[in-house]
Protein backbone atom coordinates (compact mmCIF):
# COMPACT_ATOMS: atom_id res chain seq x y z
CA UNK A 1 0.00 0.00 0.00
CA UNK A 2 1.29 3.47 -0.93
CA UNK A 3 1.28 5.46 2.33
CA UNK A 4 1.37 8.81 0.50
CA UNK A 5 -1.73 7.85 -1.46
CA UNK A 6 -3.38 6.66 1.74
CA UNK A 7 -2.63 10.04 3.29
CA UNK A 8 -4.14 11.84 0.31
CA UNK A 9 -7.16 9.55 0.46
CA UNK A 10 -7.60 10.52 4.11
CA UNK A 11 -7.41 14.19 3.10
CA UNK A 12 -10.30 13.54 0.77
CA UNK A 13 -12.23 11.96 3.66
CA UNK A 14 -11.47 15.02 5.79
CA UNK A 15 -12.90 17.26 3.09
CA UNK A 16 -16.01 15.09 2.73
CA UNK A 17 -16.55 15.24 6.49
CA UNK A 18 -16.31 19.06 6.36
CA UNK A 19 -13.51 19.11 8.94
CA UNK A 20 -11.22 22.11 8.61
CA UNK A 21 -7.61 21.34 7.79
CA UNK A 22 -6.58 23.41 10.82
CA UNK A 23 -8.58 21.12 13.12
CA UNK A 24 -7.30 18.03 11.29
CA UNK A 25 -3.63 18.99 11.69
CA UNK A 26 -3.85 20.44 15.17
CA UNK A 27 -1.71 18.52 17.62
CA UNK A 28 -0.37 16.20 14.89
CA UNK A 29 1.98 18.04 12.51
CA UNK A 30 2.52 21.47 10.97
CA UNK A 31 0.85 22.39 7.70
CA UNK A 32 4.25 22.71 6.04
CA UNK A 33 5.25 19.18 7.07
CA UNK A 34 1.84 17.93 5.97
CA UNK A 35 2.44 19.22 2.46
CA UNK A 36 5.84 17.52 2.43
CA UNK A 37 4.24 14.24 3.36
CA UNK A 38 1.47 14.60 0.77
CA UNK A 39 3.91 15.48 -2.00
CA UNK A 40 6.18 12.56 -1.13
CA UNK A 41 9.12 14.80 -0.18
CA UNK A 42 9.32 13.22 3.28
CA UNK A 43 8.55 9.70 4.44
CA UNK A 44 5.26 9.43 6.32
CA UNK A 45 5.64 7.87 9.81
CA UNK A 46 2.91 5.33 10.45
CA UNK A 47 2.00 6.97 13.76
CA UNK A 48 0.91 10.04 11.77
CA UNK A 49 -1.58 7.87 9.89
CA UNK A 50 -2.84 6.51 13.22
CA UNK A 51 -3.34 10.01 14.63
CA UNK A 52 -5.19 11.21 11.54
CA UNK A 53 -7.42 8.14 11.66
CA UNK A 54 -8.30 9.11 15.25
CA UNK A 55 -9.06 12.64 14.08
CA UNK A 56 -11.44 11.28 11.47
CA UNK A 57 -13.03 9.00 14.03
CA UNK A 58 -12.35 5.91 11.93
CA UNK A 59 -10.67 2.80 13.41
CA UNK A 60 -7.39 2.18 11.61
CA UNK A 61 -8.30 -1.29 10.31
CA UNK A 62 -11.60 0.01 9.00
CA UNK A 63 -9.79 2.91 7.33
CA UNK A 64 -7.39 0.56 5.55
CA UNK A 65 -10.30 -1.69 4.55
CA UNK A 66 -12.22 1.32 3.20
CA UNK A 67 -9.15 2.44 1.28
CA UNK A 68 -8.79 -1.01 -0.26
CA UNK A 69 -12.46 -1.09 -1.24
CA UNK A 70 -12.17 2.36 -2.80
CA UNK A 71 -9.07 1.22 -4.68
CA UNK A 72 -10.86 -1.83 -6.10
CA UNK A 73 -13.87 0.28 -7.10
CA UNK A 74 -11.70 2.92 -8.78
CA UNK A 75 -9.70 0.24 -10.57
CA UNK A 76 -12.89 -1.36 -11.86
CA UNK A 77 -14.11 2.06 -13.06
CA UNK A 78 -10.92 2.72 -15.01
CA UNK A 79 -10.88 -0.80 -16.49
CA UNK A 80 -14.47 -0.32 -17.66
CA UNK A 81 -13.48 2.97 -19.27
CA UNK A 82 -10.45 1.33 -20.90
CA UNK A 83 -12.55 -1.53 -22.29
CA UNK A 84 -15.13 0.89 -23.71
CA UNK A 85 -12.34 2.79 -25.45
CA UNK A 86 -10.74 -0.42 -26.67
CA UNK A 87 -14.08 -1.47 -28.16
CA UNK A 88 -14.13 1.93 -29.90
CA UNK A 89 -17.32 2.92 -28.10
CA UNK A 90 -15.83 6.35 -27.65
CA UNK A 91 -19.01 8.34 -27.05
CA UNK A 92 -20.12 5.85 -24.42
CA UNK A 93 -16.64 5.88 -22.87
CA UNK A 94 -16.66 9.67 -22.61
CA UNK A 95 -20.13 9.72 -21.05
CA UNK A 96 -19.13 6.99 -18.59
CA UNK A 97 -15.91 8.63 -17.37
CA UNK A 98 -17.50 12.08 -17.21
CA UNK A 99 -20.13 10.79 -14.78
CA UNK A 100 -17.50 9.51 -12.35
CA UNK A 101 -16.33 11.54 -9.38
CA UNK A 102 -12.79 12.88 -9.54
CA UNK A 103 -10.36 9.97 -9.78
CA UNK A 104 -7.89 9.80 -6.90
CA UNK A 105 -5.52 7.34 -8.64
CA UNK A 106 -5.11 5.42 -5.39
CA UNK A 107 -2.37 3.22 -6.87
CA UNK A 108 0.10 3.60 -9.75
CA UNK A 109 -1.54 0.89 -11.83
CA UNK A 110 -4.85 2.80 -11.88
CA UNK A 111 -3.08 5.90 -13.15
CA UNK A 112 -1.31 3.84 -15.83
CA UNK A 113 -4.55 2.17 -16.98
CA UNK A 114 -6.27 5.54 -17.22
CA UNK A 115 -3.49 7.24 -19.19
CA UNK A 116 -3.20 4.30 -21.57
CA UNK A 117 -6.96 4.57 -22.14
CA UNK A 118 -6.53 8.27 -22.93
CA UNK A 119 -3.78 7.46 -25.46
CA UNK A 120 -5.98 4.82 -27.08
CA UNK A 121 -8.88 7.26 -27.19
CA UNK A 122 -6.69 9.90 -28.83
CA UNK A 123 -5.57 7.37 -31.43
CA UNK A 124 -9.09 6.15 -32.23
CA UNK A 125 -10.22 9.80 -32.39
CA UNK A 126 -7.40 10.45 -34.88
CA UNK A 127 -5.77 13.02 -32.61
CA UNK A 128 -2.48 11.07 -32.73
CA UNK A 129 -1.10 8.44 -35.11
CA UNK A 130 -0.29 4.81 -34.32
CA UNK A 131 3.42 5.47 -33.84
CA UNK A 132 2.74 8.22 -31.29
CA UNK A 133 0.28 6.02 -29.42
CA UNK A 134 2.73 3.09 -29.18
CA UNK A 135 5.56 5.42 -28.18
CA UNK A 136 3.36 7.02 -25.51
CA UNK A 137 2.23 3.69 -24.07
CA UNK A 138 5.79 2.35 -23.97
CA UNK A 139 6.97 5.45 -22.12
CA UNK A 140 4.10 5.31 -19.61
CA UNK A 141 4.52 1.65 -18.74
CA UNK A 142 8.36 1.61 -18.90
CA UNK A 143 8.33 -1.03 -21.61
CA UNK A 144 12.04 -1.91 -21.53
CA UNK A 145 11.94 -2.51 -17.77
CA UNK A 146 8.90 -4.78 -18.06
CA UNK A 147 10.59 -6.83 -20.79
CA UNK A 148 13.51 -7.54 -18.44
CA UNK A 149 11.32 -8.88 -15.62
CA UNK A 150 11.22 -12.59 -14.86
CA UNK A 151 7.70 -12.48 -13.40
CA UNK A 152 4.80 -10.48 -14.82
CA UNK A 153 1.48 -9.62 -13.19
CA UNK A 154 -1.87 -9.02 -14.88
CA UNK A 155 -1.54 -5.26 -15.48
CA UNK A 156 1.89 -5.68 -17.09
CA UNK A 157 0.55 -8.53 -19.22
CA UNK A 158 -2.37 -6.35 -20.29
CA UNK A 159 -0.04 -3.58 -21.46
CA UNK A 160 2.26 -5.98 -23.32
CA UNK A 161 -0.75 -7.59 -24.99
CA UNK A 162 -1.98 -4.18 -26.07
CA UNK A 163 1.35 -3.33 -27.70
CA UNK A 164 1.50 -6.79 -29.26
CA UNK A 165 -1.94 -6.28 -30.78
CA UNK A 166 -1.19 -2.90 -32.34
CA UNK A 167 2.53 -3.07 -33.12
CA UNK A 168 3.71 -5.81 -35.45
CA UNK A 169 7.39 -4.92 -34.90
CA UNK A 170 7.21 -5.99 -31.25
CA UNK A 171 4.73 -8.83 -31.67
CA UNK A 172 7.07 -11.82 -31.85
CA UNK A 173 9.37 -10.77 -29.02
CA UNK A 174 6.47 -9.94 -26.69
CA UNK A 175 4.69 -13.17 -27.50
CA UNK A 176 7.82 -15.22 -26.82
CA UNK A 177 8.29 -13.39 -23.52
CA UNK A 178 4.71 -14.02 -22.37
CA UNK A 179 4.63 -17.61 -23.60
CA UNK A 180 7.97 -18.55 -22.01
CA UNK A 181 6.90 -17.11 -18.66
CA UNK A 182 3.54 -18.86 -18.97
CA UNK A 183 5.21 -22.22 -19.57
CA UNK A 184 7.41 -21.65 -16.50
CA UNK A 185 4.53 -20.57 -14.28
CA UNK A 186 5.79 -16.98 -14.02
CA UNK A 187 2.58 -15.19 -15.01
CA UNK A 188 0.58 -13.79 -12.10
CA UNK A 189 -3.07 -13.27 -12.98
CA UNK A 190 -4.80 -11.08 -10.45
CA UNK A 191 -8.27 -12.62 -10.42
CA UNK A 192 -9.82 -9.75 -12.38
CA UNK A 193 -11.84 -11.59 -15.05
CA UNK A 194 -11.77 -8.67 -17.52
CA UNK A 195 -8.00 -8.21 -17.41
CA UNK A 196 -7.15 -11.90 -17.25
CA UNK A 197 -9.48 -12.81 -20.11
CA UNK A 198 -7.91 -10.04 -22.20
CA UNK A 199 -4.45 -11.51 -21.57
CA UNK A 200 -5.64 -14.94 -22.72
CA UNK A 201 -7.31 -13.30 -25.72
CA UNK A 202 -4.08 -11.71 -26.93
CA UNK A 203 -2.12 -14.96 -26.50
CA UNK A 204 -4.73 -16.97 -28.42
CA UNK A 205 -5.14 -14.34 -31.14
CA UNK A 206 -1.41 -14.16 -31.81
CA UNK A 207 -1.01 -17.94 -31.83
CA UNK A 208 -3.53 -17.85 -34.67
CA UNK A 209 -1.54 -15.18 -36.48
CA UNK A 210 1.51 -17.47 -36.27
CA UNK A 211 -0.44 -20.57 -37.39
CA UNK A 212 0.38 -22.37 -34.13
CA UNK A 213 -3.01 -24.02 -33.96
CA UNK A 214 -2.29 -26.86 -31.50
CA UNK A 215 -1.05 -24.38 -28.89
CA UNK A 216 -3.98 -22.08 -29.69
CA UNK A 217 -6.49 -24.81 -28.89
CA UNK A 218 -4.74 -25.65 -25.60
CA UNK A 219 -4.65 -22.01 -24.42
CA UNK A 220 -8.22 -21.38 -25.57
CA UNK A 221 -9.32 -24.34 -23.45
CA UNK A 222 -7.49 -22.88 -20.44
CA UNK A 223 -9.20 -19.53 -21.07
CA UNK A 224 -12.62 -21.18 -21.31
CA UNK A 225 -12.01 -23.06 -18.05
CA UNK A 226 -11.05 -19.75 -16.47
CA UNK A 227 -14.28 -18.15 -17.74
CA UNK A 228 -16.32 -21.01 -16.33
CA UNK A 229 -14.56 -20.81 -12.96
CA UNK A 230 -15.18 -17.05 -12.70
CA UNK A 231 -18.73 -17.13 -14.11
CA UNK A 232 -17.93 -14.67 -16.90
CA UNK A 233 -18.87 -14.54 -20.58
CA UNK A 234 -16.32 -11.83 -21.35
CA UNK A 235 -14.53 -12.72 -24.63
CA UNK A 236 -15.87 -16.28 -24.44
CA UNK A 237 -17.19 -16.04 -28.01
CA UNK A 238 -13.64 -15.33 -29.23
CA UNK A 239 -12.11 -18.31 -27.44
CA UNK A 240 -14.65 -20.66 -29.01
CA UNK A 241 -14.34 -18.99 -32.40
CA UNK A 242 -10.54 -19.03 -32.48
CA UNK A 243 -10.70 -22.72 -31.60
CA UNK A 244 -13.19 -23.20 -34.44
CA UNK A 245 -10.88 -21.40 -36.87
CA UNK A 246 -7.95 -23.54 -35.73
CA UNK A 247 -9.96 -26.66 -36.54
CA UNK A 248 -11.10 -25.06 -39.80
CA UNK A 249 -7.50 -24.34 -40.83
CA UNK A 250 -6.41 -27.88 -39.97
CA UNK A 251 -9.36 -29.46 -41.81
CA UNK A 252 -11.00 -30.98 -38.72
CA UNK A 253 -14.55 -30.34 -39.85
CA UNK A 254 -16.46 -32.12 -37.06
CA UNK A 255 -14.59 -30.24 -34.34
CA UNK A 256 -14.88 -27.01 -36.32
CA UNK A 257 -18.64 -27.46 -36.54
CA UNK A 258 -18.87 -28.19 -32.79
CA UNK A 259 -16.90 -25.09 -31.78
CA UNK A 260 -18.73 -22.86 -34.25
CA UNK A 261 -22.02 -23.99 -32.74
CA UNK A 262 -20.71 -23.09 -29.26
CA UNK A 263 -19.63 -19.71 -30.62
CA UNK A 264 -23.11 -19.02 -31.95
CA UNK A 265 -24.73 -20.03 -28.67
CA UNK A 266 -22.54 -17.50 -26.84
CA UNK A 267 -23.33 -14.83 -29.43
CA UNK A 268 -27.01 -15.11 -28.60
CA UNK A 269 -26.13 -14.02 -25.05
CA UNK A 270 -24.79 -10.72 -26.44
CA UNK A 271 -26.62 -7.64 -27.66
CA UNK A 272 -27.89 -7.53 -31.23
CA UNK A 273 -25.20 -5.15 -32.51
CA UNK A 274 -22.31 -7.32 -31.28
CA UNK A 275 -24.01 -10.50 -32.48
CA UNK A 276 -24.66 -9.13 -35.96
CA UNK A 277 -21.11 -7.80 -36.32
CA UNK A 278 -19.56 -11.07 -35.13
CA UNK A 279 -21.76 -13.15 -37.45
CA UNK A 280 -20.68 -10.99 -40.37
CA UNK A 281 -17.07 -11.69 -39.43
CA UNK A 282 -17.75 -15.43 -39.34
CA UNK A 283 -19.33 -15.31 -42.80
CA UNK A 284 -16.37 -13.35 -44.14
CA UNK A 285 -13.86 -15.81 -42.62
CA UNK A 286 -15.61 -19.10 -43.40
CA UNK A 287 -18.39 -18.38 -45.90
CA UNK A 288 -20.93 -19.70 -43.39
CA UNK A 289 -24.21 -17.94 -42.61
CA UNK A 290 -24.67 -18.49 -38.87
CA UNK A 291 -28.48 -18.54 -38.87
CA UNK A 292 -28.61 -21.07 -41.70
CA UNK A 293 -25.92 -23.12 -39.96
CA UNK A 294 -27.90 -23.11 -36.71
CA UNK A 295 -31.20 -24.03 -38.40
CA UNK A 296 -29.49 -26.87 -40.24
CA UNK A 297 -28.08 -28.21 -36.95
CA UNK A 298 -31.48 -28.06 -35.25
CA UNK A 299 -33.20 -29.81 -38.18
CA UNK A 300 -30.64 -32.61 -38.10
CA UNK A 301 -31.14 -33.06 -34.37
CA UNK A 302 -34.91 -33.24 -34.79
CA UNK A 303 -34.79 -35.60 -37.78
Amino acid sequence: MDVVRLLNYMENLRYDRKMSQETYLSGVISQRQYYRYRSGESEVPFEVIVKFADKLGIPLLKLISTYQSSYEKEKETVITYLNLVFAMRLKEAKEFITKQKSLLFLEDEISLLYHVAVLLNDYFSQKINLESMIKGIKAKIKFQEIMKKQILHDIELYFLGLIMDFNEADREIIFQKINNLRQNGKLILGGNPLLDAQVYFWIVKNLGRMNRFVELIDIADIALDYSKKHYTYYLKEYFHYYKALAYFKTDQQDKFSEELLKTIFVLYQLDEFKRKHFMETIKKDTGIDCKSFLIDKIEKELA
